[in-house]
């Protein structure tokens, strides 16, 4: 394949001269298969000599800066140190002739964006996101749901760059245009109402969160109805907000029922709750929610050995206790008895930051 491809080079060059754009083309063709067989050492020499010939061609041009710009790539996605200046050049390049308010910028501030969110740069995608907003707005108008998702991505960049005063009325401005265009009630009006909630928890206004989270939650149900897994991970990431300014039902009114294999995680994401709302000092609560995860630990035992196993596994993945697991298998009746060991392996088996509960949820549910 080498040879094949360095004699179709060989020949571009005899016909057409070693300076022709085709001849180019050939080079970054073969840079490209050197990078898609991951041996950068070959391909860099390929690339260069590629926008080495179109530079002397063309000068500024967008051709040029496409090439740059997958040049960029490969060198980031191997580690090399020039991905970012090669970056800064193509971008340069095409600001410099399309004009830095052209509309056509708009998928390489995507992709620029992008790429310093890689390198962790979250000021500079802040930046480059704000020039994206200003485009989406001149080319669809400042009510459209492209400019809602503009004003939604930059205001979570705001919020990941810890400036949640400057993210919160891009956020509000982005649910006004939301509501103003009737808009349905999808996964990215729950997106929104998420961050805005992350951003008026963190300016200490919670008086609206409530609502807010009730109004998510309720969404995400009807989004991820058909897959009762999905939706009860969506749940778990709402438990420490809900557990701060929510009310209880507002989850677990929407717990999806459904085969054996979802009783597990409906006790894990109960559990998980409950901590929370001990933590929030909400004690009484607390204890009806693991009173709702005992219910589905029962569950559980009523299920045939092999079937309790799997599930009783899944209640606790990393615990090494197997034989915990096979005597309350193997056993006809489980039984309330048991009850604490289990309570007490998935309330350990949480993250870290919770184990300190295990024996606070076992005060809330002795037998």
């Amino acid at each position: 394949m080498i040879d094949q491809k360095r004699a179709e080079i060989a020949r571009l060059e005899a016909q057409f001269g070693p300076q022709d754009l085709r001849v180019a083309d050939a080079l970054e063709e073969f840079a490209l298969w050197y990078a898609a067989n991951r041996i950068y050492s070959g391909a860099e020499p390929y690339f260069r000599r590629s926008l080495q010939i179109r530079e002397g061609k063309l000068g500024a041009d967008i051709r040029v800066a496409d090439g740059l710009l997958r040049w960029a790539k490969c060198a980031e996605h191997k580690g090399r140190p020039e991905a970012g200046e090669l970056f800064r050049r193509s971008q340069e390049i095409r600001e410099s002739v399309l004009g830095v308010a052209s509309v056509d910028l708009l998928p390489a501030l995507e992709e620029l964006t992008d790429r310093h969110l890689r390198t962790f740069r979250i000021k500079d995608a802040v930046s480059c996101q704000k020039r994206c907003l200003e485009l989406v707005e001149r080319i669809h108008g400042p009510l459209s749901g492209e400019t809602t998702a503009k004003l939604l991505r930059l205001g979570k960049l705001l919020l990941r760059n810890g400036q949640p005063t400057e993210a919160e009325p891009l956020l509000r401005r982005a649910l006004a245009i939301h509501t103003e265009m009737k808009a349905p009630g999808d996964a990215r009006l729950a997106a929104l109402l998420d961050a805005l909630i992350r951003t008026l928890a963190a300016i200490k206004q919670a008086g609206e969160i409530g609502p807010m989270l009730q109004r998510s939650l309720k969404i995400k149900a009807a989004v991820l109805a058909s897959e009762p897994a999905k939706l009860l991970e969506a749940f778990a990431e709402t438990t420490q907000a809900l557990a701060r300014y929510g009310r209880v039902e507002d989850l677990t009114s929407l717990l999806p029922d459904g085969p054996a294999t979802i009783w597990p995680r409906r006790a894990k994401l109960l559990l998980q709750f409950a901590q929370r709302l001990l933590e929030a000092e909400r004690r009484t609560d607390a204890s009806e929610v693991a009173g709702l995860a005992v219910a589905e630990v029962k569950r559980i035992f009523q299920l045939p050995a092999d079937a309790r196993f799997t599930a009783l596994r899944e209640l606790w993945p990393d615990s090494m206790d197997d034989d915990l697991v096979t005597q309350m298998s193997d056993s006809p009746d489980p039984g309330d008895d048991r009850l604490p060991e289990v309570l007490a392996w998935v309330a350990m088996s949480q993250d870290g930051a919770h184990r300190d509960y295990a024996p606070n949820i076992l005060d809330l549910n002795a037998p």
